[in-house]
């Protein structure tokens, strides 16, 4: 498997979903984790015609970038979601 071989974390590229603004964040964090995995499968000769889709340094640069900003309110969001727990009372303070 390239994952192993590469030591990277078994995981699947995460979708963007249009409901959930946060997803954005998450697909973001997961192609970052995945850049090694996702460079060797476009090495690939079968995937030839992907390779055109492939990012430049520039742009997994900007996706950091990108990340780091989303992540902030994506913590925000995360620390004021509970199902059992109110968190009504964190809301200012987290400010």
């Amino acid at each position: 498997c390239v994952l192993k071989s590469l030591e990277v974390k078994v995981l699947q590229l995460f979708l963007d979903v249009d409901v959930r603004w946060s997803s954005t964040d998450i697909m973001i964090e997961w192609a970052i984790l995945l850049r090694k995995g996702i460079e060797k499968f476009l090495e690939n000769e079968d995937f030839v015609e992907l390779r055109k889709h492939q990012l430049s340094d520039d742009e997994w640069k900007a996706l950091d970038i990108i990340h780091q900003i989303l992540a902030v309110p994506h913590t925000f969001q995360q620390k004021l979601s509970a199902d059992k727990t109110p968190t009504l009372t964190l809301a200012i303070p987290s400010f």
